[in-house]
């Protein structure tokens, strides 16, 4: 996966057009010539195979080669800025549990039409309002906000990202895991669980629980892409250092390798989450653990 999404990106790049060298050619006081040695300088005269398997050779020894924008080894820039992606996700991901499991608990466990109702229009909300609204909201609110010291500042900023980033995860998570609740409890085993005498409440945190999960995990490992993607959104309205800013203007000056580090990094981010997604699912059921072994 990671071999073909770097193959299509490089070619995508390579047909579209115009390299890092290419506004040099407006410059009255640069010749042709000097930007000619450049291009061959940095390899961008050879073909789009050739200079893809010189990428691809260097990747896979971990040279990702030098940012032409930043003038610094893609490697380090973009660890540096993952970290702040990753930490804006991670709370994300905080946001939405926090959001979909009390409520969806709340849900099977009284039968409340008003929940049901609160359910029902926060997955509407979270599902139709797009990103770069939630981003402005986020944005109107930290610039109304009279913080007095610097970090609480940052602090505030941080969280009204990461809500932003978090709605979509709010509405997916919530009408899976309450959906995936309502079915458990309705199965056998609950009956049986009842019919010794547990209270609802432990019936549904003993039992129906843990069955319910499954299908979250394996959304939670999928979201890992949307999460990322979404960061562009919120980190350019927002004017976070991350890797959707990075990502930004990395295409802007057509920088080639910073963008190939990007995509190598999400790429292989993506593959992980969906693989920690499957792991989790095993240890939660031991019927996934009998089919593996």
């Amino acid at each position: 996966m990671i071999l073909i999404v770097s193959a299509v990106t490089f070619a995508l790049l390579g047909f579209a057009g115009g390299d890092a060298l290419t506004q040099l050619r407006d410059n009255p006081q640069i010749s042709s010539v000097t930007i000619d040695r450049l291009r061959s300088v940095y390899g961008l005269d050879q073909p789009l195979p050739l200079r893809y398997f010189r990428w691809l050779s260097g990747a896979v020894t971990g040279d990702l080669g030098e940012s032409t924008y930043f003038r610094v080894p893609v490697s380090g820039l973009v660890w540096a800025r993952s970290v702040s992606t990753f930490l804006l996700g991670t709370a994300a991901f905080a946001i939405a549990l926090a959001f979909a499991v009390p409520l969806s608990f709340a849900g099977v466990r009284y039968h409340s039409t008003a929940v049901a109702a609160l359910i029902d229009s926060l997955i509407l909300l979270t599902a139709s309002t797009p990103r770069i609204v939630l981003a402005l909201v986020a944005l109107a609110i930290s610039v109304r906000l009279t913080v007095s010291a610097m970090d609480s500042s940052s602090a505030v900023l941080f969280w009204l990202a990461a809500l932003a980033l978090s709605a979509p995860l709010i509405s997916v998570f919530l009408a899976q895991f309450h959906g995936e609740l309502q079915r458990t409890m309705r199965e056998d085993f609950i009956q049986l669980a009842r019919a010794k005498g547990l209270s609802e409440s432990t019936v549904i945190l003993r039992h129906a629980i843990r069955p319910a999960l499954n299908p979250v995990l394996t959304i939670a490992g999928l979201s890992l892409g949307s999460v990322l993607g979404g960061s562009v959104i919120v980190e350019s309205v927002l004017g976070r250092q991350g890797l959707g800013t990075l990502m930004v203007s990395a295409v802007r000056a057509r920088d080639l390798p910073l963008v190939m580090g990007i995509v190598l990094f999400t790429s292989t981010a993506v593959w992980l989450g969906n693989s920690i997604g499957e792991l989790l699912q095993a240890i939660n059921d031991k019927r996934i653990r009998d089919l593996g072994i």
